[in-house]
């Protein structure tokens, strides 16, 4: 048997092997132990690098005495050609040297370029005279090489259209989630910051008819996310777009669903907790996803997809809304199960057609779609297309939308301060909150049946009834499940409440304080599973009615994050509600945003720890 080396083992077969298999050229058991490496031209590399002895090492003697002299430029500046190369114009000077031309750059200063300039166009490229001839090779290597040393960092809040030929600056994280369901969602760090993991989610931003039909819907529903900023909804923390693809970084990693936690049973992240504290655990994830949702609801969003697998849970235990599902960006990379799509809406939204359901269910009325400010494409390779036109490309920061200014400013490294792009109208009625609490409640419910140790099957089979195929026709929601049985909640209201008398049941004899609070909850679940809208409660007040539960039944339980709020209006009723309290929770409350100051802030995350203070903002009566 032959021994194995690098080369033997290390070669063009095991390494598309191993890219078709996870997407990468990463280490697995085909490929060496480590991952391959990376050069990356960041800031602090491009420092490193480029000093005066390089420099200096780079030129001719005589080149070397014209460094210290000052800039032709009469008495505007005192700065020499070797102040203005490392103040300005360090990545310029990489490109000039990787061409062996590194002398022209005395030419490139004259002309007042510097990294801010990069990448140039042909025409600019031909202005440093590095051939005779315009046709010659060395000027398409000097226009290839710019977006080598050219790395736009991703930064919270920052929106970047790359270039085809730009370096991406992200690297795939060696390792898989437990859960199987999360595995089309990679997990990928910045340049030299392992211990940094983000989530990458992936868009299409158009079709074979139309590429960039979808590009403003995109752009716009990221800029509305960032309306709900609440630490239990897993945040856009960036974003940018690359060969007409769309992509999302999110800091909160899953490592399971709530669906694929309840099915694993006995989770390992869950097991290493004592016992009380994983039932104080679950217990605060109810409080937890109530505040998301009220939250969401108070600024003028419903939720719209709340089920167990939209719901994600990282490695601290930590839980949150994997995005705003009334958003439709954020549910064309899902492959939502019918039948869960089905068991977990609420009745009066079960005339969804089937040809909704296969992509999301959308139970909001259309909203006003609002085109954001133009935006232009990216600078485009020569190779890519030889019909279009070089221009700038634009980046969106947290606080604005992309400015006009001069040519090619989207390849700046600082970020700009520009105005806030438009977002999508949030469309907010009763009828649609009503339908989250709904919803939520069927969560809830479950949550409760793992936390008293209770099989999801078993409640499943528990609720499930046999379908004639007359009623499956007569349902299109149902019909596109594709079942023989319905396992809904809002069709198996009985048997939803014997099982929930089970639960009770379980709780007798019991000694840890946590059990006591399970038959309030189950009180306040009924009442959210009520099959009048209007006869539920609002998110507000199932907000409010948890914490009182929580805080009046378990004295193990010291701290309840998400307790304390400062951006609501009067103090919410308890889950019945008379009508007057009942009208102050059904309030519409007009947000203002100006700029990037005043966002209703959610507090608080996983199992304690500290809480930002919120910002009030300014509100008013809708008649």
């Amino acid at each position: 048997m032959a021994s194995k080396t690098l080369t033997n083992v290390v070669n063009d077969q095991t390494i598309a092997m191993n890219a078709m298999i996870y997407g990468y050229a990463g280490h697995s058991l085909v490929t060496p132990q480590h991952a391959l490496q990376e050069i990356w031209w960041t800031d602090e590399r491009i420092n490193q690098k480029v000093t005066t002895d390089f420099i200096r090492t780079r030129l001719k003697p005589d080149e070397r005495e014209r460094l210290d002299q000052p800039i032709g430029f009469g008495d505007l500046t005192d700065d020499t050609y070797m102040d203005w190369i490392l103040e300005r114009a360090r990545r310029l000077f990489l490109c000039l040297e990787e061409v062996g031309m590194s002398s022209k750059i005395f030419r490139a200063v004259e002309n007042s370029w510097d990294d801010d300039d990069l990448p140039l166009q042909m025409e600019d490229i031909y202005k440093l005279s590095l051939s005779s001839k315009k046709s010659d090779k060395i000027n398409d290597q000097f226009f290839q090489t710019q977006f080598t040393f050219l790395l736009r960092e991703l930064r919270e809040g920052v929106h970047i259209d790359y270039a085809p030929n730009e370096v991406l600056p992200l690297e795939y994280v060696m390792g898989l989630p437990p859960a199987v369901s999360l595995q089309n969602w990679p997990r990928v760090h910045l340049p030299k910051k392992q211990n940094e993991v983000y989530v990458r989610r992936k868009f299409p931003l158009g079709n074979a008819e139309c590429p960039d039909a979808f590009e403003s819907d995109f752009i716009m529903d990221i800029e509305s996310s960032k309306m709900v900023e609440h630490e239990h909804i897993a945040p856009v923390w960036a974003s940018y777009t690359v060969k007409g693809t769309g992509y999302t970084l999110t800091n909160f990693v899953g490592q399971h669903t709530l669906k694929t936690f309840i099915d694993h049973r006995n989770p390992l992240q869950y097991q290493k907790l004592p016992k009380p504290e994983r039932r104080y655990l679950l217990l605060g994830w109810l409080h937890c996803l109530a505040d998301a949702v009220a939250t969401m609801h108070q600024i003028g969003f419903c939720h719209s997809s709340i089920r167990p697998s939209n719901i994600l849970i990282d490695e601290q235990n930590h839980i949150a809304f994997s995005d705003i599902g009334s958003l439709e960006t954020f549910q064309k990379d899902k492959r939502p199960d019918l039948t869960e799509v089905y068991n977990y809406t609420a009745p009066e939204l079960q005339t969804t057609t089937t040809q909704t359901m296969t992509t999301t269910i959308d139970i909001n009325p259309k909203s006003p779609i609002i085109p954001p400010s133009g935006r232009q494409p990216s600078i485009m390779s020569k190779s890519s297309s030889s019909s279009e036109k070089s221009s700038r490309s634009k980046k969106l920061t947290k606080s604005g939308s992309p400015k006009p200014t001069s040519d090619f400013s989207g390849f700046s490294f600082g970020l700009r301060r520009t105005k806030r792009p438009k977002i999508r109208q949030p469309p907010r009625t009763d009828g649609t909150e009503k339908a989250d609490i709904f919803s939520l409640g069927c969560v809830m419910l479950d949550v409760l049946t793992f936390m008293l140790k209770k099989k999801a099957h078993d409640f499943v089979k528990h609720r499930s009834t046999k379908v004639d195929k007359q009623k499956a026709k007569e349902t299109p929601a149902l019909a596109a499940t594709k079942s023989r049985t319905d396992s809904s909640f809002h069709a198996n209201h009985e048997k939803v409440e014997s099982w929930m008398k089970t639960l009770e049941n379980a709780t007798f004899g019991q000694e840890d304080d946590a059990f006591r609070a399970v038959p309030h909850i189950l009180d306040l679940v009924r009442a959210m599973l009520q099959p009048s809208p209007l006869s539920r409660p609002s998110a507000r007040e199932v907000r409010d009615r948890l914490l009182d539960i929580l805080r009046t039944f378990i004295s193990g339980m010291e701290e309840v994050h998400c307790a304390a709020h400062t951006h609501d209006i009067g103090i919410a009723s308890s889950h019945s509600g008379s009508g007057s309290d009942r009208g102050i929770s059904r309030l519409f409350y007009c947000l203002r945003i100006e700029g990037n100051e005043k966002k209703v802030r959610g507090e608080g995350l996983g199992n304690g720890g500290g809480r930002k203070k919120g910002i009030r903002p300014k509100r008013r009566c809708i008649e």
